[in-house]
């Protein structure tokens, strides 16, 4: 099974929708993901989600499935969105932040631990959809299948995702990595003896920007 994880294009904040610059970069990334088989498509509820996602779905005929837990939501320790914290917040201390602990009340981000579940139980539902129900740190596989499915969403929700599916602790996903605007993310599921856990084939790309 692959996982398409998409960022919307260049937005429009005040308006919750894309700039023309956001439009172009929807149809170039329509225009790459033409000749990909994709079985379903899951939408963030923010307009710039859904206007980067209906380019897709139109050319596909494929309805999206507006998901809540898609929706981006900011975690913040005063007006600092912690996403955007600079490399000292989380880097200066003797040890740097443990996938285990990080989010724990005594952790170096309890801000993000609400996010955090809310995104990764919304994935494990899915996945339980299509026959991959969550064990320990795997999957076990229920009925494996060669579908591929869609998720339009945001930076925040992304890179979430990423450090619960390949364990790395947020505050350092949050440091060291971006997703720009269309930034494609590409993982599937690698299976043996009856489990699986995602893994990463591309991250971010912005191919379809260049051909």
């Amino acid at each position: 099974m692959n996982i398409i994880l998409i960022r919307h294009g260049d937005p429009d904040y005040a308006n919750d929708t894309l700039t023309a610059k956001g439009h172009e970069e929807a149809s170039k990334l329509c225009k790459f993901l033409s000749g990909i088989s994709i079985d379903a498509i899951y939408q963030s509820p923010n307009g710039r989600a859904k206007d980067t996602c209906k380019y897709i779905a139109d050319i596909k005929r494929i309805e999206p499935i507006t998901l809540e837990w898609l929706r981006e939501v900011g975690i913040r320790r005063g007006e600092l969105y912690l996403w955007n914290a600079p490399g000292p917040v989380f880097l200066s201390g003797q040890f740097i932040p443990n996938y285990e602990t990080c989010l724990e009340a005594d952790g170096e981000m309890p801000e993000g631990k609400a996010q955090f579940d809310k995104v990764s139980n919304g994935f494990d539902e899915i996945m339980a959809e299509f026959g991959y129900i969550k064990k320990g740190h795997l999957y076990q596989v229920e009925s494996t299948n060669n579908k591929t499915v869609a998720f339009f969403c945001h930076h925040g929700v992304i890179v979430t995702l990423l450090s619960y599916l390949l364990h790395w602790a947020l505050p350092m996903i949050f440091v060291h990595a971006t997703i720009d605007p269309t930034g494609l993310t590409l993982l599937t599921m690698s299976e043996h003896e009856g489990l699986a856990q995602p893994k990463m084939i591309t991250f971010n790309s912005l191919a379809h920007l260049v051909c």
